[in-house]
């Protein structure tokens, strides 16, 4: 998380995970092409795009508005490095202390915790001390791993189970409890997920029926451009700036993309990047180096691509095997593509 009030793990500076292809960026400003109105802003850590297609430019100016407040809004809510955040509120409240959570954190804790539970813990909406002791939860470069005397003791009082509980009151409302001192929210593989999706409501609530909004490298699209899919590049995990497959999308779809190129250094030879795996308090090394998931919506999409990269290939497939509907790429650390069936989109079969 960027603690200057950034949102996110997944930093998409440069642009990151995926490009939107044959979309014209900008920042701050609408574009002058007649029939895709196009802005940008830093939100979230990252650069959050919002490309419109065939509104006039004051209708797509306001609908801007309407879309980057409601990212504000959740960005308010859920950074665990704003002070007055409701996440930032838990994280600060002696552990083992059941707290009242809002309705809407707790639903999509809820969404979060069945996917950790699918996933034995590999997606983890709990290790905020752990990115914190490596780093990359801050705006400072970070060069090499933290002590492992450090990592060994995070991992010996980290909870196997159950580190964010989350229960049902008498009254029907929702309260959350955090295990221990080695447990603290960090919704950095979600977050920007939802508000990718709170962002696509506020949109229809405007009447828009095609448009794509792009956070970082995840999206999520809306209808088509004037009846042709949106055509949208998955970044090569090697060479930023290429691409490694091209989908064509229209409907409603979301597509995130997890990879060991977001954030990392080098150390010794070896990279070192942001996705941690919880089993052993270093990131995550599982044959994987990009992983990539469609699916209706974008809070689901982005926390299966990361607990896939954790999990790998093989277990990777079986978890979303639970998740119909939901298709992905997976990049082995070979260069090598693995689809599942359902995933739309072509691989450009390039070096790595």
């Amino acid at each position: 998380m960027n603690r200057r009030g950034g949102l996110l793990l997944k930093m998409g500076l440069p642009l990151g995970l995926v490009a939107l292809l044959g979309v014209a960026f900008l920042t701050g400003i609408f574009s002058k092409a007649p029939q895709v109105q196009t802005t940008t802003r830093m939100m979230m850590g990252t650069l959050v795009t919002l490309s419109l297609w065939n509104l006039p430019p004051e209708q797509a100016e306001r609908v801007a508005l309407h879309v980057f407040a409601e990212i504000a809004r959740v960005e308010d809510k859920l950074s665990s490095h704003r002070p007055n955040t409701e996440v930032s509120h838990i994280n600060q409240v002696p552990r083992g202390t059941w707290i009242p959570v809002s309705t809407e954190l707790g639903q999509l804790l809820r969404r979060g915790l069945a996917v950790t539970q699918y996933s034995n813990g590999a997606f983890a909406m709990s290790l905020e001390p752990l990115t914190a002791l490596w780093g990359f939860s801050s705006d400072r470069v970070v060069s090499q791993p933290p002590p492992a005397t450090a990592l060994r003791d995070w991992l010996q009082a980290y909870p196997p189970t159950n580190a964010i509980e989350l229960q049902e009151t008498e009254q029907h409302t929702l309260q959350i409890r955090l295990q221990s001192t080695s447990v603290g929210l960090d919704l950095g593989s979600i977050g920007k997920g939802y508000a990718i999706d709170r962002a696509i409501a506020v949109l229809r609530q405007d009447g828009v029926t095609d448009a794509v909004l792009n956070a970082g490298g995840d999206l999520r699209i809306l209808g088509s451009k004037g009846g042709e899919p949106w055509r949208i590049g998955i970044q090569h995990p090697r060479q930023h700036d290429q691409v490694v497959a091209v989908s064509l999308l229209q409907g409603d779809i979301a597509l995130a993309t997890s990879g060991d190129y977001e954030r990392f250094f080098l150390y010794e030879g070896k990279r070192y990047h942001h996705i941690m795996d919880p089993t052993t308090a270093n990131p995550a090394y599982a044959g994987l180096i990009s992983v990539s998931v469609q699916a209706a919506e974008s809070t689901l999409a982005d926390s299966l691509a990361t607990a896939i990269f954790v999990l790998g290939p093989e277990k990777g497939l079986a978890l979303l095997a639970h998740f119909p509907g939901c298709e992905a790429l997976l990049i082995t650390e070979e260069g090598k593509p693995i689809r599942t069936p359902g995933f739309v989109g072509e691989w450009l079969d390039k070096p790595f």
